[in-house]
C-alpha cells in the first residue's frame, strides 16, 4: 500500500512491478501506474490503462521517461483519457502519450530547442514554450533529452517566476 500525497488516501499503485513512494513537503507522492487524486470527470483513467494494448517498446519507452522524471526530484501526475500529466510543486511541466508505435508527449522549457525528436515548439507565455515531443526508441532518451527533462521539472518549480 502506498500514500497518495494530495489526500493521504491509500491505494495500489505500480509500474513495471514496483511501488515507489517520493516525499513531497512531509507527505508521500505517488509514483506509479494510477493516479487515485480528484479528476474532472468520472472516468477512472490509469497508466495502467492508457499503456492496455500497447506494445511492449511503447510500455518501456514511457518507462524510461518516467525514470528521467523521477530522477529529478518529487512530482505529481494526473492521467486523463488523452494523457498522462506530470507536475511540480508549481505547475505541470511535462506529459505523455503513449502511442501504437511511438511515445508522443510535451515538455515546458524557458526556450526553443531545435531537435528533431520536437515535432513542434510552440510559445505558450512570453517565458515559456511547449515543446511537442515524438520518440520511438530508447536511445533517443540521451543526456541531452535528459537535461530537457531537468529543464522541464524546473519549469514546474516555478523557475519561470524568477526574474
Amino acid at each position: 500500500r502506498c500514500l497518495n500525497g494530495r489526500d493521504g488516501r491509500t491505494g495500489y499503485l505500480y509500474f513495471l512491478n514496483r511501488c515507489v513512494d517520493r516525499e513531497v513537503g512531509g507527505r508521500y507522492s505517488r509514483i506509479g501506474d494510477r493516479y487515485s487524486g480528484p479528476m474532472n470527470s468520472g472516468d477512472d483513467w490509469s497508466v495502467e490503462r492508457q499503456l492496455a494494448g500497447k506494445p511492449e517498446h511503447v510500455v518501456e519507452l514511457y518507462g524510461r521517461f518516467v525514470e528521467l522524471i523521477a530522477n529529478c526530484g518529487p512530482f505529481t501526475y494526473r492521467v486523463t483519457k488523452s494523457a498522462i500529466g506530470f507536475k511540480g510543486t508549481h505547475r505541470g511541466f511535462a506529459g505523455a502519450k503513449p502511442r501504437g508505435s511511438s511515445l508522443d508527449g510535451f515538455l515546458d522549457l524557458q526556450r526553443a530547442v531545435d531537435d528533431e525528436r520536437f515535432l513542434r515548439v510552440s510559445p505558450y507565455t512570453q517565458k515559456l514554450f511547449v515543446h511537442q515531443f515524438r520518440v520511438v526508441s530508447l536511445e533517443q532518451f540521451d543526456r541531452s533529452f535528459a537535461r530537457w527533462v531537468e529543464e522541464a521539472y524546473e519549469v514546474g518549480a516555478g523557475s519561470h517566476r524568477q526574474p
